[in-house]
């Protein structure tokens, strides 16, 4: 897969987005996907210089574009240039390349994907404009965009008043490899350290305050803090150390090198941040692999985070006697082992489950494996790629529906009461041009063949290797029998073991499930028409113990009871026109109102929506966490 992320900052930039980025970029390149970061030519906050137009980084292909304006909404228009070969783009936070890439989206035709990266409500600057715009032109933009990835239940609660069904949730990844075990373990040691953006919003004033009422109670303590200042200036914090006389206990280290940061983190045991605002709080996370133990404000992000992690606590910085709490919680902390479940939540934050969970949004989007077409989902196969998946499941004697999806089984499956359910675990092919045109619509593609049962149905019986015992139910009586004998002389390696017409009722159903049972038939073919064989294959399948094919009007073409279209009409797809023409009482409305029907549904369905459910929301806890042929 080709994969284009777009992200206004990147490596070798600090920060939440640039780690996150480069982290998810390294981890598809890794899995041998094509990667390339489309980023912007300077570092916000760097010395204002120009880095390389394109560079590899982590077998990561990096292009960096020029652009005008400031950090808030850089605009860097020529960012189309580089999208031609992609298959899919992935955009990283809300700002203009989002707005941009959804306003010309019927320029570069390539499927969307957001992942939220907490919005642009990181501080409380300008909240009302930001919401009115969050509200309008956001809601619009993103509705062109196939998927939209909130990175934290808080990202998730926030942009599902604006995004619908498109919204999914991964949270973000975390590289627990890179500080693991890092933590100085001396258990009287006092050591704190802060790393990451030196932003408003982690309000490091705050944090050295209330230091200093942690300092007069433990004169062992010290304090360290570390990271990239954006917005606040580094003179004004040691202007306020000094006032509060803690020189010798305070120190700064403005934009260290992984390796310094190391370094650092191997000097500590504790991690404090009193942000006023995180989407996920990737430090945290990094803080806990490396065996510091967390001191955090309570905000939902931090909330969580400690709640899954079972480990840290919650305090209020504005507090002096949060202070002497924490002494007696690292103190608690510090006489039992690691829980079990940090590792195992830690294990979850991980790049690979990360990366995997995104591959799969990529491929839903995509339609690569399954294309959503009404409510059902269908495989992508070819034809030889669908026979051996059919033969396989024979082999195996699995115990499954395999069912061929047209039009009118879409719109049956929007009427009839479960029929969707019913199809949930089965194996549905595409069958028909309207199911092509659905998937165009959608997806940008058509299916790779058209996998009508009438004629998949012959191919995968000549194509067995070995006897193949069937069971026939459907059609009229004595059309089984005449099409079992076609059938038997056809295809020498067929034995056909049983036969039971169409014109059965609810109390017969039971003895035929035994004398299918007793049979020892390798596949059962029913031939009822639909939507009845599928509800009736699904509710016995699983009595068989064998694969069930759902075959239309096989039995009757079969036994040459209804004749066919001519080949060179099927070889134009319009089979339906011919069966229309012979049968227009019967088959006029299912053709006619039920095409334009589907057709109206297919158009409403293309616009974008990546259904799944909400995330369950992590309860509050405070001060301690630890508490056939048709169209």
């Amino acid at each position: 897969m080709k994969i284009a992320h777009i992200s206004r900052q990147y490596h070798p930039g600090i920060g939440g987005l640039e780690s996150f980025t480069r982290n998810l970029c390294r981890q598809q390149a890794r899995a041998g996907h094509q990667v390339r970061m489309i980023t912007l030519d300077r570092i916000f906050d760097g010395d204002g210089a120009a880095l390389p137009p394109s560079e590899t980084i982590d077998d990561v292909e990096v292009i960096r574009v020029p652009f005008r304006g400031g950090r808030r909404y850089p605009l860097a228009p020529s960012v189309l240039r580089h999208l031609e070969d992609c298959d899919l783009v992935h955009v990283h936070a809300v700002d203009f390349f989002a707005d941009y890439l959804s306003i010309t989206k019927w320029l570069h035709r390539k499927p969307l994907v957001l992942s939220t990266h907490g919005g642009f409500f990181h501080t409380g600057y300008a909240r009302r404009l930001k919401q009115l715009y969050f509200h309008s032109v956001t809601r619009v933009s993103l509705s062109r965009f196939r998927a939209v990835i909130a990175c934290s239940e808080a990202d998730h609660a926030t942009f599902a008043s604006i995004c619908g069904q498109s919204l999914t949730m991964v949270e973000n990844g975390v590289d627990i490899a890179k500080f693991a075990g890092l933590a100085h373990q001396d258990p009287h040691d006092r050591t704190i350290i802060y790393f990451g953006r030196i932003a408003p919003n982690k309000r490091i004033d705050q944090l050295i305050g209330w230091f200093a009422h942690l300092h007069r109670l433990d004169g062992n303590a010290r304090l360290i803090i570390a990271g990239k200042p954006m917005g606040v200036s580094l003179a004004d914090l040691r202007d306020q150390v000094e006032a509060l006389r803690l020189d010798a206990v305070v120190e700064f280290h403005d934009s260290p090198s992984d390796a310094a940061l190391r370094a650092l983190i191997a000097r500590s045991s504790i991690f404090a941040s009193p942000s006023a605002y995180e989407g996920f709080g990737i430090s945290l996370i990094e803080a806990v692999s490396a065996g510091l133990y967390p001191v955090v404000s309570d905000i939902p992000a931090h909330r969580r985070s400690c709640t899954k992690l079972d480990v840290g606590s919650l305090i209020d910085f504005t507090d002096p006697l949060s202070a002497a709490r924490l002494l007696q919680d690292v103190r608690a902390a510090r006489q039992r082992r690691t829980a079990p479940t940090t590792m195992a939540g830690l294990l979850a934050y991980g790049w690979p489950q990360v990366s995997a969970n995104m591959l799969a949004i990529y491929d839903h989007v995509l339609g690569r494996h399954f294309r959503q077409i009404g409510t059902l989902k269908v495989a992508v196969l070819s034809n030889d790629e669908a026979i051996d998946q059919v033969t396989q499941a024979i082999r195996d004697q699995m115990p499954r529906v395999i069912a061929f999806c047209n039009a009118h089984l879409v719109n049956q499956a929007r009427r009839v009461e479960g029929l969707t359910t019913a199809l949930e675990g089965a194996l549905l092919l595409n069958d028909g041009i309207g199911v092509d045109i659905a998937s165009r619509l959608r997806y940008g593609a058509a299916f790779p063949d058209n996998l009508n049962g009438t004629d998949f149905i012959p191919r995968l019986i000549a194509n067995y290797d070995g006897e193949l015992r069937l069971f026939l139910v459907g059609a009229a009586p004595g059309i089984a029998e005449r099409a079992a004998q076609i059938l038997e002389q056809r295809y020498p390696h067929v034995r056909v073991v049983g036969i039971q017409h169409g014109y059965f009722d609810e109390q017969e159903e039971a003895d035929i499930s035994r004398r299918i049972q007793k049979s020892r038939a390798d596949m059962v073919i029913a031939a009822m028409g639909n939507p009845r064989q599928e509800l009736w294959a699904a509710r016995w399948t699983p009595r068989f113990g064998r694969p069930v094919l759902c075959a239309g009007a096989l039995l009757d073409f079969t036994a040459g009871h209804v004749r066919r279209a001519p080949p060179w009409l099927r070889g134009m797809r319009l089979e339906w026109v011919y069966r229309l023409l012979n049968e227009p009482t019967r088959l006029a409305d299912r053709y006619l109102r039920g095409n334009v029907s589907f057709l109206a549904h297919a158009l409403r369905d293309a616009r974008p929506g990546y259904p799944t459910g909400s995330p369950s929301p992590t309860p509050p806890q405070s001060q301690s966490a630890r508490g056939a042929d048709a169209a």
